[in-house]
């Protein structure tokens, strides 16, 4: 299930989100003490297993960071040298990674930025054209997704730890028009890519360690390409789209058919999983981008809220 006007945009790379975006931006600044007001519609706050940081990307400028919890507050709002962020990724250590999804106003890049810091670091923009989706490895690895724009064609960059250009460039396999929408490790730490196909269930390859081979998982009524792993190994796979059904399928290790659905309401953009099952969704469509967090093993929502931000991003802190 494809949203449409999203989904030919990234696919067709050369024109709209064919990507790129740089390092311009504002000063990073410190949000109010807690949701603004034309921003809240909670319902069903219960306690949370999880103390970690709910980190959204903006894609009209900046990445929010939220407290996690029965009551979340907007702690931050990153504003310097994400002037478009796209897909983002905080590792074990708390380092947010994000990439600016380019634009004809911006040149891709790829900030990262220590905890609680509000301007980057580094910025790795050697390799990063035309990118879109970034995860990093337990061995500070960097893997990140573009599309050529010649060919239309999927790319995998990999920087190793510290290195600010690519050691190796893989092609990502694709069938028909399709779109890469999301990056997972399981718990063997080998990289799952998600892609949306248009008209057609979703498909995720596995890349292990060390591998140039890209391997399809043969998921059974996979709805998409927005994926996370929990340390239990259950995959999370589910894209959203304009009209009929949406729904993230639960996997579990080693399985090639869900164990169950969660249903969800609205468009679907983005999903991150907690350690411990919890797991969080961000839907678009109409009216303000939603915020929903789902307890381990349930397909109700116990916790919603409305987000100034919205985009391809979310992720969570250790």
């Amino acid at each position: 299930m494809i949203k449409t006007s999203r989904f030919l945009a990234v696919c067709f790379a050369g024109a709209t989100l064919v990507l790129a975006a740089g390092c311009a931006g504002g000063n990073g600044s410190t949000g109010a003490n807690g949701i603004p007001a034309a921003a809240q519609s909670a319902k069903s706050f219960r306690p949370f297993s999880t103390t970690s940081k709910l980190y959204i990307a903006n894609t009209t400028g900046g990445v929010d960071v939220y407290s996690t919890g029965a009551s979340p507050q907007l702690l931050q709002t990153i504003k310097t040298g994400v002037p478009r962020p796209g897909g983002i990724w905080v590792d074990e250590r708390g380092t947010l990674y994000a990439v600016n999804v380019p634009t004809s106003s911006y040149q891709t890049s790829l900030p990262e930025y220590k905890p609680g810091a509000s301007s980057p670091f580094r910025t790795i923009t050697n390799g990063i054209v035309n990118c879109s989706y970034v995860a990093v490895d337990k061995h500070q690895s960097i893997y990140v997704t573009g599309v050529d724009t010649s060919s239309g064609s999927f790319f995998l960059e990999i920087y190793p730890k510290g290195r600010l250009s690519p050691a190796q460039t893989l092609t990502i396999p694709h069938p028909t028009i399709s779109a890469v929408r999301g990056l997972a490790f399981d718990t063997s730490g080998a990289l799952l890519v998600g892609e949306s196909v248009y008209a057609k269930p979703g498909v995720v390859y596995r890349l292990t360690p060390g591998s140039q081979t890209f391997t399809n998982l043969n998921l059974q009524n996979a709805p998409g390409g927005d994926i996370a792993v929990d340390k239990a190994g259950n995959l999370y796979a589910g894209t959203g789209s304009s009209a009929g059904t949406q729904a993230i399928a639960v996997y579990p290790p080693n399985s090639t058919n869900p164990s169950r659905e969660i249903a969800v309401q609205n468009i679907l953009e983005a999903v991150a999983v907690a350690p411990d099952g919890e797991l969080y969704t961000e839907t678009g469509g109409n009216g303000p981008p939603q915020i929903s967090v789902y307890a381990r093993g349930s397909s109700s929502p116990m916790q919603m809220f409305d987000s100034a931000a919205g985009g391809m991003g979310l992720a969570l802190s250790p």
